[in-house]
């Protein structure tokens, strides 16, 4: 267990998960023996003894909540089990309720998490809509910590998956920009390293989208082409062929941005750059 600062903990939690990562980070916020807890993993039974003996080691708090950023099961598939352990309530934003259920996931239990404040152990706390990586994913801001609790927003040692149908670039570009005018001292990310130096990291994470952007707009100049030709050419040396339909699918999220943006045109699927548009 890793003390973030002296309101809040995280534990690398064993979960299923993508590669390179084999945990997810659950944070522990709060003080004076009352917490929440955010981001259980996906509820193995190591990663709920993982839990109950960091949580055995804080000194047996009070729990008073179990938050979930977003839905995918690496992150809310142990809500159930720890709010049942610890006899607290696990929420969940509204959107991302309506994708487990989507996906054929049980999400009866679950109560809403809603933007908005709220105060914990008597450390503030701002729940913030931070929708791209799923509809409804949240964040939590601490601004007397200075610290952001990012989901998968923000992994530590990697970028982030942006897929469709779940995922949308235009609205994670966004919610980036907000993470972005933070007073950031730390994040806690998903997965991966704490981040100490927010400001830098967001700047690389921005940089390498608008490159990726310039690098798949060239690749469209010249014919129609597929996703997966793009894929190839994009992630080529990177990828390994087992892992090249996950490249496919994040070039598959660029394609549908630059759709809404009128920068592409579709055709029995393929996609090529319309010519004389305005890009910027």
């Amino acid at each position: 267990m890793l003390k973030v600062s002296n309101r809040v903990y995280r534990s690398e939690v064993p979960s299923v998960t993508l590669p390179p990562y084999r945990a997810t980070n659950a944070y522990w916020v709060g003080s004076r023996g009352r917490v929440v807890l955010v981001d259980p993993g996906d509820g193995q039974a190591a990663g709920l003894d993982t839990l109950r003996q960091d949580w055995e080691a804080l000194g047996r708090p009070l729990v008073e909540a179990v938050y979930c950023t977003h839905y995918h099961l690496d992150h809310s598939g142990g809500a159930r089990a720890a709010g049942d352990f610890f006899h607290a309530p696990f929420f969940l934003s509204r959107e991302d309720q309506a994708c487990l259920a989507a996906h054929g996931a049980d999400a009866g239990g679950f109560e809403v998490l809603e933007p908005g404040p709220l105060s914990v152990g008597g450390v503030d706390v701002e729940v913030l809509s931070a929708p791209g990586h799923t509809p409804g994913q949240m964040n939590l801001w601490m601004p007397d910590e200075g610290g952001l609790l990012a989901g998968d927003n923000v992994l530590g040692n990697t970028t982030v998956v942006i897929a469709p149908p779940d995922g949308d670039l235009g609205r994670y570009l966004a919610s980036l920009k907000t993470l972005a005018s933070l007073a950031l001292a730390w994040i806690g990310p998903g997965h991966g390293d704490l981040v100490r130096d927010p400001a830098a990291y967001l700047g690389e994470y921005m940089a390498h989208r608008e490159e990726r952007t310039r690098q798949i707009l060239a690749l469209l100049e010249s014919d129609w082409t597929t996703p997966r030709t793009l894929a190839e050419q994009v992630y080529r040396g990177k990828l390994d062929e087992a892992q090249m339909s996950l490249g496919e699918w994040m070039v598959r999220g660029h394609l549908a941005w630059f759709l809404d943006r009128g920068w592409v045109a579709e055709r029995d699927g393929r996609y090529r750059k319309v010519e004389d548009h305005d890009f910027s």
